[in-house]
């Protein structure tokens, strides 16, 4: 594996999160197609959030027919560059350096939805403040907003802005995503700091679901926010 004994030993206490170069040594010397890489995958999910999102990332998000989701104060995480992620889960006091890597790696891979065929139907809302928070400093901001006006030109995906002006008081309270599934059954998934919720009891949903429609109706359209996101690329640029 062209390793030191003592990374190796790590890795196996725990001590240490396998990288995915790591893992791909491993299978190549077990001669093994892809089960380092694999355990390597759940240990970087593991770092990247609380056992509550698993739930979402693992089991509704990667087969879900639409998405849509509201953040108040981020890119959301599905179309996050690994930059922008790096700086906001490089943020957390709890995340131990080793695990950043890994974390980054899996927030990033869950892009590989939208390359499905067909890809699911994406809205994302996001608050316009977002656009002018330098997440990660001037350069990595200027990344992202680029990456989100291309992205959002994809026929499978809408980004609408809720402006400033709007003051949507209701979009404060919290981020959150919704999921319709094959079945026609929803799920819902609502963060927080510490803990949060996934759900797909009837009554929450629709409850979410409420309040996902109340938000949009602040939105501008999908046209007007891919304009306010190029305004804030040409105010970061100059």
């Amino acid at each position: 594996m062209k390793c030191h004994a003592t990374l190796v030993g790590k890795v196996e206490k725990g001590k240490r999160t396998p990288t995915p170069d790591f893992a791909m040594a491993a299978d190549a010397a077990f001669e093994l197609d892809g089960h380092f890489v694999e355990l390597a995958t759940r240990v970087a999910r593991e770092a990247a959030g609380p056992r509550w999102w698993y739930r979402w990332t693992d089991e509704v998000e990667p087969q879900a027919v639409i998405l849509q989701s509201w953040d108040p104060m981020l890119v959301p995480g599905l179309l996050q560059t690994p930059a922008y992620a790096r700086a906001v889960l490089g943020s957390s006091p709890l995340i131990v350096s080793d695990q950043l890597e890994g974390a980054v790696a899996a927030r990033t891979a869950r892009r590989a939805i939208l390359d499905r065929t067909p890809p699911p139907r994406v809205c994302v809302l996001m608050d316009e403040g977002v656009l002018h928070r330098p997440v990660g400093g001037r350069n990595v901001l200027l990344e992202q907003l680029h990456y989100l006006l291309e992205a959002a030109r994809c026929p499978c995906l809408t980004v609408q802005v809720v402006p400033i002006a709007a003051a949507c008081a209701a979009g404060m309270m919290a981020a959150f995503a919704l999921a319709r599934l094959p079945t026609g059954a929803e799920v819902a998934t609502v963060d927080s700091l510490r803990e949060g919720h996934t759900t797909a009891d009837v009554d929450a949903v629709a409850e979410i679901r409420l309040w996902y429609e109340t938000i949009r109706a602040d939105a501008c359209s999908r046209f007007e926010s891919l304009q306010i996101i190029e305004k804030a690329v040409a105010r970061w640029t100059g």
